[in-house]
C-alpha cells in the first residue's frame, strides 16, 4: 500500500509497535523521571491488554483515562493499540459534571483514574447507575481495583485483525461554545501523521523529542509517543509545562526535537538570558506561533536559543502537521503547504472560493484515505455540517499567496463583527502587545448599543509598568483602520487559559460582557 508517495511497512499502529519490539533497552518514553523501554512497553501492554480482555473489552470497545502524563498512562493506550479498542483520554481539567457527560458520551467500558483526580471522578460516579469497571493509579479506594491489577494478565499477544480504517482513538476538542466534540480518529490517522512528522524532522534514530502537551490533545499523543514509536526514537513528557524546568529537562534527556507552541514560546522568553541558553542538543523546533504570538517571538526565540522553528497548521479533525514548513523550505510568516497531503480552498461566507490573496474560511479535502477524522462520536449532525460539500470546514481564517502557501490569519469565533466589518482579534492583539507598556492582551467583542459588536481590549500591563487607556487608543488609532480600534479597555492582572495549549480563553472573557471598562465613547473620558 502507498500513501501520498510513501510505501507502507504497516497499515496500522498495532504492527508499527510488534515490529519495534526489538529495540528492547532503548528508551521509548521517558516522563518525570521515568522511563518505559521498548521492551516492557510491548510486556506492559500485553498484559494490560490481557486483563481488558478478560474483562470483556474487545475490538472496538472504548478504554477511558482520566489521568496526567505518565509512562503507565502511556501503556494503557499501547494495550489498547494492541487490542483494537480504542483509547479515550479525558483532560484532567473536566469537572464531575463534564467528565458525566464525557464518559457517557465514549459509552467506556473500562475507566483508568489517576488517584490525585479521585475526588471529581467520584463525584461524577454518582451519578452513573452502572459505573464501568475502573482502576486507580496509584491510590486506594475500597470501590476500586489498583492499577498493578492490570499488569497481572498473560504477557501474550492479542489475536486480531486491524484495518487501516478501524478506530483507534477518541480525542475530545472544542467545547468552548458548545459541547466538547469526541473525533475519532483510525490508526491509519497516526500513520500518515507520522510520516510527515518523520519528514518535517528529518528524524534520526538518535533523536528525543522533548512533547509539551497531553495524552489528551492529540499534539501530546503525536509528539510524546506514536510519532517517536513509528520513526523508533524517544519521547519525553512532564506532567505539565514548566517554564523554570523546560531547558533543564531538554538538556538532561539529550532533547533534540522540541514543539513550543505559541503562547510558551513567549513564557519561555521570559527567563533572564543566560550563557547556557545554547547549551542543549536542540536542533529543530516545530513551532506553533502564527495566530497566537506576533512574529517577533518567533524570531526572537530562534536567535536566543539558536532553535529553527517550523511553522504548521492543523487541528485534530484532519490529523497533525497537516501543512508545514521544512527547514529547506521556509516562506516568511506561512504555514507552508500540504505537499499532497490535502487539497486547500478559501472561501467566503457562502463557501465560494475567493481570489489569491484574500482572505476566507480554510477548508480542507483529503487527498489520501483515512487519514483524517471518521465522525464525531454521537454527532451526526455536527460531523455531516462539518464535512458540507465534502470540504471539512476548519472555522479558522487564512489566505492563500501566490506561491499557494497557507497563511494562518486566525479563528473565525475570535473575528468581531464591527459595523458591518469582520475584524481579526489577533490583529489587533498584535498592535496593542507592541505598546510597550503592553505585556500581553485579548480582544474580544461585546454587544453594541445598534446591533452587531464593539471591540473589549483586556491589557495585562508591562513588568513596572502604567498603561494609559487613551495612550493605547491613540496608538491604535495610528495602525489601525477607525472600526479596528477598541471601544473598551479593561486591566488584568492575569488571563484565563485553556489547559491544552494555554491561550488566553476567549470565551471567558466574553462572558464578562462590558463590567467596569474604560470606554472611549464616554465623553466624560475624551
Amino acid at each position: 500500500m502507498q500513501l501520498n508517495g510513501n510505501d507502507l511497512e504497516y497499515t496500522n499502529m498495532r504492527d508499527v509497535f510488534a515490529a519495534r519490539a526489538s529495540l528492547g533497552d532503548k528508551p521509548l518514553l521517558i516522563c518525570d523521571g521515568e522511563t518505559l523501554t521498548y521492551a516492557d512497553a510491548h510486556e506492559r501492554a500485553n498484559r494490560i491488554a490481557s486483563t481488558l480482555t478478560a474483562q470483556g473489552v474487545a475490538k472496538g470497545d472504548v478504554v477511558a483515562t482520566f489521568m496526567y502524563n505518565s509512562t503507565d498512562h502511556a501503556t494503557v493506550w499501547l494495550a489498547c493499540i494492541k487490542l483494537g479498542a480504542v483509547f479515550a483520554s479525558l483532560n484532567v481539567s473536566l469537572s464531575a459534571d463534564e467528565l458525566v457527560y464525557s464518559l457517557g458520551d465514549t459509552n467506556a467500558k473500562v475507566m483508568v483514574v489517576d488517584n490525585e483526580l479521585l475526588e471529581r471522578y467520584l463525584q461524577a460516579r454518582e451519578q452513573f447507575e452502572t459505573p464501568p469497571p475502573d482502576y486507580l493509579w496509584r491510590g486506594t479506594h475500597s470501590g476500586m481495583r489498583p492499577f498493578d491489577d492490570l499488569l497481572t494478565g498473560d504477557n501474550v499477544e492479542p489475536d486480531v485483525h486491524i484495518a487501516p480504517n478501524d478506530p483507534m482513538s477518541i480525542i475530545y476538542t472544542g467545547g468552548s461554545t458548545s459541547m466538547p466534540k469526541g473525533v475519532l480518529v483510525p490508526h491509519l490517522y497516526y500513520i500518515a501523521a507520522a510520516l510527515r512528522y518523520q519528514e518535517i524532522t528529518q528524524s534520526q534514530p538518535d533523536d528525543v523529542h522533548f512533547a509539551n502537551s497531553h495524552f489528551f490533545h492529540v499534539g501530546g499523543q503525536q509528539f510524546g509517543l506514536t510519532g517517536p514509536l513509528f520513526c523508533g526514537t524517544t519521547g519525553v513528557m512532564t506532567r505539565w509545562f514548566s517554564v523554570s524546568n523546560y531547558w533543564r529537562i531538554a538538556r538532561e534527556t539529550g532533547a533534540t526535537i522540541i514543539d513550543p507552541i505559541g503562547t510558551m514560546m513567549s513564557a519561555l522568553l521570559t527567563l533572564p538570558a543566560s550563557d547556557a541558553d545554547r547549551q542543549h542538543k536542540v536542533r529543530v523546533g516545530i513551532g506553533i506561533a502564527s495566530g497566537q504570538v506576533r512574529s517577533a517571538f518567533r524570531d526572537e526565540f530562534e536567535e536566543r536559543f539558536g532553535v529553527p522553528l517550523l511553522e504548521v497548521y492543523a487541528m485534530t479533525e484532519v490529523g497533525v502537521l497537516l501543512c508545514s514548513e521544512r527547514l529547506d523550505d521556509l516562506h516568511t510568516n506561512s504555514c507552508g503547504t500540504t505537499r499532497g497531503w490535502a487539497d486547500i480552498r478559501i472561501v467566503d461566507e457562502n463557501d465560494v472560493p475567493v481570489p489569491t490573496g484574500e482572505h476566507g474560511q480554510i477548508l480542507l479535502r483529503p487527498v489520501e484515505p483515512n487519514c483524517m477524522m471518521l465522525e464525531y462520536v454521537n454527532k451526526p449532525v455536527e460531523t455531516i455540517n462539518a464535512w458540507r460539500g465534502l470540504w471539512y470546514h476548519t472555522g479558522d481564517i487564512g489566505y492563500l499567496d501566490e506561491d499557494g502557501y497557507l497563511h494562518f490569519v486566525g479563528r473565525q469565533a475570535h473575528w468581531v463583527r464591527v459595523r458591518g466589518e469582520n475584524v481579526s482579534a489577533f490583529e489587533v492583539e498584535k498592535v496593542l502587545t507592541e505598546h510597550p507598556d503592553v505585556q500581553d492582551c485579548g480582544v474580544v467583542g461585546v454587544p453594541a448599543e445598534l446591533g452587531e459588536e464593539d471591540i473589549k481590549a483586556y491589557v495585562q500591563a508591562a513588568p513596572g509598568r502604567s498603561a494609559d487607556p487613551q495612550a493605547l487608543v491613540a496608538w491604535c488609532e495610528e495602525r489601525l483602520a477607525y472600526f479596528k480600534v477598541p471601544r473598551y479597555i479593561e486591566f488584568v492582572e492575569e488571563f484565563p487559559r485553556t489547559i491544552t495549549k494555554q491561550e488566553i480563553a476567549r470565551h471567558e472573557l466574553r462572558a464578562r460582557g462590558i463590567g467596569d471598562a474604560w470606554d472611549r465613547g464616554d465623553p466624560r473620558k475624551a
